[in-house]
């Protein structure tokens, strides 16, 4: 899913490095909420089940204490595992829930550090304010309003939820994938020396990256407009025939699927 409310960020550690996140907009947060609350709804499930299969078990005379005790034990788990969850799984996963985990989602430090164990209690003791009047309202219309996608136990306890790199770049290369095979490109035989292929610099890289990213949004006119130069310069970089470069946007698009593993990590 592309989220148009996730806003990019720039954060400038204390050694002066720059580190882009894109934060988690209020879909994607939702959605690895939902996740984590299915998870939650089989582990409650579960422990009314012991709760119910204990009282039948033990009911009447026979061992009536060791079931008091079984049910409180099962109460007790109740309490551990719907107010721990969160804390537990964010502490222990790397500032993830299995929720965050799926949707790429992490929770970090406002200056980019991973997130430390009171940040994290901190940010999932406000839930109980985030939730009010009704699931997640007040929650919900911070993250809406914050500049950096913060709920206010983000607010309090000093941290950002961000989407992985990794995870946003798969669905970036997703999304193109899908407006390539949309425009139906003729396919054509490329074949890449390596030597050839190790000439290709960052630079080339970015350009060729720019005009694909294009490809989703822009007319078919111009997108051909455009790649025309690029393509008479990527043929005679490479030793290709400059007849590929009859079709230039096909030859971008079949040498971007060959050449971005190399660039893409």
């Amino acid at each position: 899913m592309n989220e148009s409310l996730d806003k990019e960020l720039t954060i400038v550690t204390p050694e002066q490095v720059q580190l882009q996140f894109q934060t988690a907009g209020i879909g994607s947060r939702t959605l690895a909420h939902l996740i984590d609350c299915l998870i939650l709804l089989v582990m409650n499930g579960l422990l009314f089940v012991f709760a119910i299969l204990i009282s039948r078990l033990y009911s009447g005379d026979w061992l009536p204490a060791l079931a008091d005790y079984l049910i409180a034990i099962a109460l007790i788990l109740w309490v551990v595992v719907n107010l721990g969850y969160f804390v537990c799984t964010e502490a222990f996963m790397g500032g993830q829930t299995p929720g965050k985990r799926i949707l790429g989602l992490r929770v970090l430090q406002n200056n980019g550090q991973s997130a430390t164990l009171l940040s994290i209690l901190i940010r999932n003791l406000f839930r109980l304010l985030d939730m009010m009047p009704t699931f997640y309202f007040i929650g919900a219309v911070s993250i809406i309003f914050s500049a950096k996608d913060k709920r206010i136990g983000d607010m309090v306890a000093g941290t950002i939820v961000v989407i992985e790199a990794r995870f946003e770049r798969m669905k970036r290369r997703k999304h193109i994938d899908k407006a390539i095979s949309k425009k139906n490109y003729p396919i054509l035989t490329l074949e890449i020396e390596e030597a050839k292929r190790q000439e290709i610099t960052a630079v080339d890289w970015q350009l060729l990256q720019a005009w694909v990213e294009r490809i989703p949004t822009m007319h078919d006119a111009k997108l051909q407009e455009l790649a025309l130069p690029i393509a008479q310069h990527f043929a005679k970089k490479l030793g290709h025939d400059l007849g590929f470069t009859l079709d230039p946007a096909a030859y971008l698009a079949q040498l971007y699927e060959k050449l971005r593993n190399d660039w893409e990590v």
